[in-house]
Order: structure tokens, then sequence, then C-alpha cells
């Protein structure tokens, strides 16, 4: 089947004629930002001595692992508040960077809703958005965060179209913007096809390059969180083929946001065996000049209540990162479950991550192994998936990829997205890591489901019971049931 979205860079004209007709168009404050060289040079002198992709450039120069809290709030000063509070009372600066979020209104494009919640959160005098509304508040407004804080900003616009969002947070110093479409879909979605989604994440990219072009480096994410409940190869496969579609379009930085399944090995095992495999992937392609950096991104499943088993999961999550050897350790805090993140639970999330981090004294996992298996199982997957799209898409890795989630080839388990096949079943085995029971129609290399399957049969022979669907619903909240405290 003839696909019209091809992984083709967009060219000059096609890119001002898009940014004109429908980025700008959105908001109002859309208009702030017409002069793209005025936001670039501006861009420039706020990020001097904060540049995202010169600070994770800097951190692995000097062998210094970064940490990367989260927050967003309704309001400026809400925001500013918050920052300043981790950075100084939590220990952030120097050796951290943000992640700021957008509320759900701005996600969505429903700007008029997030003016509401605005004007609300001024009466109440509480913040009653569950992000800061980058679009409605517009370029001067994000600059002044800019000005506050003392290290690296990047903005979270995760949804169907953040370009606006993104625009507006790279013309105000804010180094970050998004390399993620099936991701995006997977995560977030409901009906767009993955066509319009790679459409309009070729912008994003675009306008990151352009940025970096014009000597204002721009780092993108490039994730695989999806939605909490994904086996690590398809994780790795999401995050490569994205790595060719990011490339096309110009990036030559990118962070590969590596979503954790919280199991030791496997985890570390997929971290390494995707930043090879994109090295390799975009070299083959003739992109050999770009350069990835490394994070995990917190287990995204269902987390505890109490504050005890909060901290142990934060601890958890963030051991990974550092005995991976990854760039930075993004952060959750221990308001998780019930609400966004406050900045004492964030500020808290710092000091118990910058202390592993000194009490682990720059360990990392020796090779060993079990290791070594895990990478060669996840490899094996990548490997498959990718160069089925490729044949697919006679070369084209977005052709591919569209005709792999239409026929069914590219699936996960879970998924808001319709045009997501379900078909997959996945479960842990007796160690905690996440393995296929029904791989659906996902073509696997035999030796993988023999692997799978092989640790599967631990599992069921260790609880002295069979294989069955209770064991894939009793997983999805494992982190998360406490147990009974008796009188």
């Amino acid at each position: 089947m003839d696909k019209q979205i091809r992984n083709v860079r967009l060219s000059d004209d096609q890119f001002f004629k898009i940014r004109r007709e429908e980025v700008l168009p959105q908001w109002e404050t859309g208009k702030q930002i017409e002069d793209l060289d005025e936001c670039i040079a501006a861009a420039k002198e706020l990020s001097e001595g904060k540049n995202y992709a010169r600070k994770f450039m800097e951190a692995r120069e000097k062998g210094v692992q970064l940490l990367t809290p989260q927050f967003g709030r309704a309001l400026t000063e809400y925001m500013i508040e918050g920052l300043i509070h981790v950075e100084t009372e939590g220990g952030l600066a120097p050796d951290g960077m943000w992640i700021i979020f957008s509320d759900s209104y701005t996600r969505k494009l429903d700007f008029a809703k997030a003016a509401d919640g605005i004007e609300r959160s001024r009466q109440e005098g509480m913040s009653m958005l569950n992000g800061w509304p980058i679009v409605n508040f517009g370029v001067e407004e994000a600059r002044k965060i800019r000005r506050a804080s003392q290290v690296p900003l990047t903005l979270n616009s995760t949804d169907e179209d953040g370009r606006l969002s993104s625009e507006i947070a790279l013309a105000a110093g804010w180094n970050g913007a998004n390399t993620r479409s099936i991701q995006e879909c997977i995560s977030h979605c409901r009906d767009i096809p993955l066509e319009e989604e790679i459409r309009i994440n070729q912008y994003e990219s675009r306008l990151a390059a352009v940025y970096t072009e014009r000597g204002v480096p721009i780092c993108t994410h490039n994730c695989c969180n999806c939605t909490g409940y994904d086996t690590p190869g398809y994780r790795a496969f999401v995050v490569v083929s994205q790595s060719l579609l990011g490339a096309e379009q110009g990036i030559k930085y990118m962070f590969l946001e590596h979503g954790l399944n919280m199991s030791l090995i496997q985890d570390v095992a997929l971290i390494k065996t995707t930043e090879r495999l994109c090295r390799e992937y975009c070299a083959r392609f003739g992109y050999g000049d770009v350069d990835f950096f490394t994070g995990g991104y917190p287990y995204l499943g269902a987390w505890p209540p109490r504050l005890e088993e909060a901290h142990a999961m934060i601890a958890w999550n963030a051991v990974i990162s550092i005995l991976a050897g990854c760039t930075t350790g993004i952060l959750k805090s221990e308001d998780e479950a019930f609400a966004t993140p406050t900045k004492e639970g964030m500020a808290s999330s710092v000091r118990l991550a910058r202390h592993l981090q000194k009490v682990a004294w720059g360990q990392t996992l020796p090779d060993c192994e079990e290791l070594r298996m895990e990478e060669a199982m996840i490899e094996l997957e990548v490997r498959t998936l990718m160069e089925k799209c490729l044949d697919a898409g006679d070369g084209d890795m977005a052709v591919g990829l569209c005709l792999g989630v239409e026929a069914g080839w590219i699936d996960t388990m879970f998924s808001p997205w319709r045009h997501n096949k379900g078909r997959v079943l996945v479960m842990r085995d007796a160690q905690g890591a996440v393995r296929y029971w029904d791989p659906g129609d996902v073509p696997l290399p035999r030796e993988v489901k023999e692997y799978h399957l092989e640790k599967l049969q631990s599992r069921a022979k260790k609880e002295g019971r069979d294989l069955d669907f209770q064991m894939v619903v009793a997983d999805l909240q494992f982190a998360s049931i406490l147990p009974e405290i008796k009188a």
C-alpha cells in the first residue's frame, strides 16, 4: 500500500509554509515569535551557560551523572518558586537539568480551557492545572522562567501536536524538543494516523535542527516510555526507528529516554543495546555525526501511595540509571500516586538520588553472561523489526513503520491508540523481567521466543502454577499493591 509520508527532510519552503500557515496561527501568542531570527538570537543569549546539549557533553567529559526532575504548575510565579526551591534546597544546581511539563489542555491544543485554568488558579490561589500552559503565557513569560533557573530547561510537549509549544520553548532559550512519533501515538493518542504524527514530528525535528544549524544546539528527546507495560525489545525498536526519522531532519543531538521496567539486568541491557543500534543504523544511512545521550525514565506503571514505598521506587529507578552509566537519571516524586509533583517532593527526590550517586562511587554494572544474553535477545528482536520495516518501505523507515502498525507486526499490549492491534500479552518472569507470553503477530526470531518462554516457565515452576492470564493482570499492579500491616 502506498503511503504519502516519506522519511525526507523538509525543504526550507515546506518548513516555513507549515510554520506560517499551520503552527503560529494555532494561538495568538504565535504572533510573538514570527521573527525566527530574533527568536534564535534571544535563545542563544538566554541559554548561554545553560544549554541542554552542551550540558550533556560537559557531563560526559567530566564523568558526572546529571539529575533531571520534572515540574509543572499553572502560573509563572509558581513555576519560578518551585524551580528555585529544588535547585537550592534540593541541590539540583549545578549538575542538573529540568523537564517542564505543559498541562493536559495545552497538549490537546485546547488553549481556551487552559486559559480558564489559569484564571481559576489565580482565583483559588493554587495550581488548578497539571502543568505550565506555555502557549497561553507565550515567549516572554517563558523567558522569565529561563532567567530564573540556573540549569538547562526542556519542555515535555507530549501529545499529537507540540509544535507551537516547542516553538515558544526554543525561542525562550529552553533547548529541548522532540523526536518521537510512534512513541506519542502509543502513549497519548487515540485516533491520529501514524502518517500524520510523523508529519507533525518532522516539523518539530526540523525546527530543532534549524536552531542547531544557527548556533543554538538543540537536543531532542527520543523516548520509549510507551505505556509502562512493554518489552525491552519493543522499547528499543521504538527508539532506534525514531532515530532515523529525527536524523533525516538534521538532528545532531538526541537524548535516548528509556522507560524502565525496574528489572536491573534487563533495563541495563536495553539502555546499552539501544544506544549501540541507534549509532549503527544512523551511520548506515549517512547520519554518522549524530551524538546520543542516555537516561532512565522512572517506571510508568502504578505507584504505591505510602511514602516509604514511593521512596523505594524512586531510589530503585535512580539506581538503575546509575548502574547503567546513563548521562542522566530522570526523577519522579513521592507525590506520584496522588498528584503532580510538588516542589518539596521533587527536592526530596533530588536529595535522595544525589546521595545514591555519592555512595555508589561511580560503580556501574559489570559485564556478565546474563547481561550479554539479554543484550543479544533485545538486539535480535530490534534487528528483525528494523529490517522488516526497511524492506516493506523499500528503505524508507517512515513508510515501513506505517505498514507495520497497519499489519500488526508492530504491536504492544496496552495503548489508548486505536491503530494499535493489542494482540501482545506480556508478564514478568521469576526475576521481574518483562517477557512475551503471547507475541501476537510480532515476528520474533525463534531464539527470542524460546528464551522468553523459558524464563516465564521458571516463574511458573517457582510459584507452582501454570502461566495464565491472571499473571498478566496481577503484574500490572505488582509495585503499587502494599502488604497488609497487622496490628
